[in-house]
């Protein structure tokens, strides 16, 4: 199924854990159901989950990883079942780029999907068998030219301690064949517009590919610890600033930051770069019903 990044809205779903069974399988098609039915969205954003290190010293899970269904299985049942465009990542690192070419030939063809984000290593703190995420670009562009398809990366706008900036790394990423690429979780607009300048001035290639920033709603404090967990940059004024308000009372805090965030890189948006497009991205048990009231309140989601 095709689809297009340029300003779009996706919606982030996590596969369901395999020991659910079809009963969860079927509990995750209802909720996709639900969410797509108001045309809030252009596609499904499905991540591969793997269990991983904690990528933050003050990151922290309450639960284990579980093994979950693979995100182009549940893909598959979304596009033929539902008739939306799906979206799969794929983590490149763990095997060599002759497994990636088999994996993609089996994703487009078997499962009828050609929206793949390529994801790179958890960490740096030892070598992988995979390809750099550029090398596993340029790749799947050369062997399955022709294929309609979109190849996304993920784009972390400030990486602590790296010597090289993210444009630049964009950049590389864009010659070698990145169609689009999506954010880590992001919870300030600073982020994004420090981004954007330096793509201004570092990456012509990157500014000119779609980009869309990834938005999650925050339902309970403790949820930050999780998402440290995973990598994200979580400012301690956030944490401050929901800490003001009882539990009860966070999430519609959340989505009121979210929807500030949003408008204010509307406003910044320049107008010869391609329109900003969202990955909404909640993680944990967000009511479809809070989904749904976040979706109100962002001016930009739903583009015309």
């Amino acid at each position: 199924m095709e689809w297009n990044p340029e300003g779009s809205t996706i919606l982030e779903i996590v596969p369901p854990t395999l020991k659910s069974g079809l009963e969860g399988l079927h509990r995750r098609l209802a909720k996709v159901r639900r969410l797509v039915e108001g045309g809030d969205f252009d596609a499904i954003n499905i991540p591969e989950i793997h269990d991983e290190e904690s990528r933050n010293d003050r990151g922290s899970r309450t639960r284990e990883c579980s093994p979950r269904m693979q995100p182009r299985e549940l893909g598959r049942r979304i596009q033929d079942e539902l008739g939306i465009p799906v979206i799969v990542n794929h983590v490149v690192a763990f095997e060599p780029v002759e497994h990636l070419l088999e994996w993609a030939q089996e994703t487009i063809y078997s499962h009828g999907i050609r929206n793949i984000i390529l994801v790179g290593a958890p960490h740096d703190h030892r070598s992988w068998p995979g390809p750099p995420v550029a090398v596993a670009n340029q790749a799947l562009q050369k062997q399955f030219a022709g294929a309609e398809l979109q190849i996304g990366n993920i784009c972390i706008p400030e990486r602590a301690d790296s010597p090289i900036s993210e444009a630049l790394r964009m950049e590389e990423k864009a010659r070698m064949g990145a169609n689009f690429f999506s954010t880590q979780i992001v919870f300030e607009a600073r982020e994004i517009s420090s981004l954007q300048i330096d793509l201004d001035r570092e990456a012509p290639c990157a500014r000119e590919v779609p980009l869309l920033i990834s938005l999650c709603p925050v339902k309970k404090i403790r949820q930050l610890d999780f998402l440290r967990f995973l990598g994200v940059r979580v400012p301690d004024s956030l944490e401050a600033l929901l800490s003001t308000v009882p539990e009860a009372q966070c999430l519609d805090l959340s989505l009121e930051i979210l929807g500030e965030i949003q408008s204010s890189l509307i406003d910044q948006q320049q107008k010869n770069s391609p329109p900003l497009g969202w990955n909404i991205a909640p993680v944990g048990p967000i009511p479809v019903s809070d989904i749904q009231a976040l979706m109100q309140l962002l001016p930009g989601s739903v583009q015309s």
